[in-house]
């Protein structure tokens, strides 16, 4: 028997047992974190699902964690955990019934089961439990053999159209960018041209100049409506549309340039707006295993960079050339280097230098702000530099700084509220009588950008998740004598937090 006949056999017989009008069976990989749809008797309304994520919510935690069934015998039993709760109304569906299936302790997936209100009685559910229980080798061993299959792009498109039912959003628009390359792992081409990812829970497709359309085809599958410069893109963006279904509501790309984004406003009258980073971007702002790998290598990388421009420091060295030896270090380990602030004595004082002709001199404390980019995400460090000896009063201030870090990483835990993390570094500063002179926020969010959510800031209300990856970097700047900003990459965990830089923050002497 192939797997799908042995999930059919287990489907005619719970229909015996009283009926089911909506029969599914879901597979779940619990190392990859992985669940898909291997089963359906409706094809049309519940068809077989590419892999997506587990959740984390209440129901998740229940069934495919902890191996309980589920049973519900309303609407209002289970509409808090489905957002599908009124597609199941439309099947003639009141009740819900997900039942793990168990092997030496581990859930391996679930029989999933809708029928009318009050279906699910203590008898009939013991009754389904003792069918699948009598074939349960055979179960298990057909679940085992079905292929997770699919890819990262298909898993993070599953999650988005979860995400967009979650927001009552019937569109997503997206143009080339972060949100994009996030999605699909790629972005067209950006120009002036109309170029749009549109996704609704009907389909997903491109709004293309016809310009881009064969090097985007080497990247994509989904269908594309093309336009020619001699034509516009209007009438294809009308096509696009009437392929995406009703639209009542559009979340939009804010990175989107304002003539498109009023393009597609204009083209859709009535809907209401919202932006991608309550969708796409909700979704980046806990980064997965595959995205802290990436981000681990750009640190180890930013590392040996730093440890180049150290290496490279002399009297009369100017901040370009620092700044030179830095890019080089980045392209030696096959990064590309994002940008390079050197600022050199007094210039230290200015958060966003501009690397120019200063040239070093003994004496000079040095701000080296520097970071790359490779396999698409970023880096960023901030780590301090002297030319001979310190400047006066430079050790006490370095050790006020240096603090401010330990106290806002050790702050860094889920539940914490973003705000009290640039709090605690900042009541350090505060505290020692430099409150005036930390003039920026405490740290931003880095992944596919370098500046991204989460922002830490005195007034984010953002919750921290384990995934969340955001810098912290507090800074003293005393205008006309030096500055001192000490930066490190954490990644929240389950406890705390990692630090992704192995690179001490001591001052480097040369």
């Amino acid at each position: 028997m192939t797997p799908q006949d042995t999930f059919a056999d287990l489907h005619r017989a719970i229909a015996d047992l009283g009926g089911a009008r909506l029969f599914t069976l879901s597979v779940q990989d619990n190392a990859a974190g992985l669940v898909r749809r291997a089963y359906t008797s409706d094809a049309a309304a519940y068809p077989l699902s590419v892999p997506k994520p587990i959740q984390q919510d209440g129901w998740s935690q229940q069934v495919l964690v902890e191996g309980r069934a589920f049973i519900a015998n309303t609407t209002a039993e289970f509409a808090p955990f489905f957002f599908d709760h009124a597609q199941i109304n439309a099947l003639g569906c009141q009740s819900a019934a997900n039942l793990p299936v168990i092997v030496e302790g581990e859930v391996i997936g679930t029989v999933n089961i809708l029928d009318v209100e009050g279906h699910f009685t203590p008898a009939r559910v013991a009754a389904i439990e003792a069918a699948i229980a009598a074939r349960l080798p055979a179960l298990a061993a057909a679940m085992r053999a079905v292929p997770m299959g699919g890819n990262p792009a298909e898993a993070r498109l599953a999650r988005l159209r979860v995400r967009m039912a979650e927001t009552g959003m019937d569109l997503v628009a997206l143009a080339p960018g972060a949100h994009l390359r996030w999605l699909l792992g790629f972005a067209p081409f950006p120009d002036e041209r109309p170029c749009l990812a549109l996704i609704s829970q009907r389909a997903a497709g491109f709004l293309m100049p016809a310009l881009n359309a064969d090097d985007v085809r080497q990247h994509c599958d989904w269908p594309f409506w093309e336009w020619a410069d001699d034509s516009g893109p209007d009438a294809a963006l009308a096509r696009a549309l009437q392929a995406m279904g009703p639209v009542a509501s559009v979340s939009l790309d804010e990175t989107m340039r304002a003539d498109l984004a009023l393009r597609l406003l204009e083209a859709l009258p009535g809907a209401t707006r919202g932006f991608a980073a309550e969708t796409v971007g909700h979704l980046r702002l806990c980064k997965d295993a595959a995205e802290i790998a990436a981000l681990r290598e750009n640190a180890r990388i930013a590392d040996l960079a730093q440890q180049a421009l150290r290496a490279a420091l002399r009297p009369g060295i100017t901040d370009r050339e620092l700044a030179d030896t830095g890019r080089a270090a980045f392209r030696a380990e096959g990064a590309v280097p994002e940008f390079t602030i050197i600022g050199a004595g007094a210039n230290g004082a200015f958060p966003h230098h501009h690397t120019g002709e200063t040239v070093v001199k003994p004496g000079d404390a040095i701000v080296c702000d520097i970071g790359g980019r490779k396999q698409g995400y970023y880096s960023d460090i901030t780590r301090m530099a002297i030319c001979g000896p310190a400047p006066e009063g430079y050790a006490a201030v370095h050790a006020v700084v240096d603090a401010a870090v330990q106290a806002a990483l050790a702050t860094i835990r889920p539940g914490t509220a973003a705000r009290d993390v640039d709090a605690a570094a900042r009541r350090v500063i505060t505290d020692a009588g430099y409150g005036a002179f930390f003039t920026h926020r405490t740290g931003h969010g880095v992944g596919q950008e370098i500046h991204e959510p989460p922002y830490i800031t005195g007034v984010s209300d953002v919750i921290l998740q384990p995934g969340m990856v955001f810098t912290v970097e507090p800074g003293i700047y005393l205008p006309g004598r030096f500055g001192i900003r000490l930066e490190e990459v954490a990644v929240v965990t389950e406890t705390g937090c990692e630090v992704l830089s192995r690179l001490p923050r001591d001052a480097f002497i040369a």
